[in-house]
């Protein structure tokens, strides 16, 4: 049986979709099928392109 990437003492329950690392429940999320950390970093790469196809809107880019 294998334990949770993050919470070492806790098996796993499933694999990310986006790393692979093997989840708990508790550190996956249920809908998706992706962990916490990988939703972070996602959402953090969004952010970033909005605010970059924002600022060419604004000052005429493209």
């Amino acid at each position: 049986m294998t334990h949770c990437v993050h919470h070492h003492e806790k098996p796993s329950a499933e694999k990310c979709r986006i790393c692979g690392g093997e989840c708990c429940d508790e550190c996956i999320h249920t809908r998706s099928r992706i962990c916490h950390g990988c939703l972070m970093k996602i959402g953090i790469i969004i952010l970033v392109v909005m605010v970059i196809v924002s600022y060419m809107a604004w000052f005429g880019v493209f």
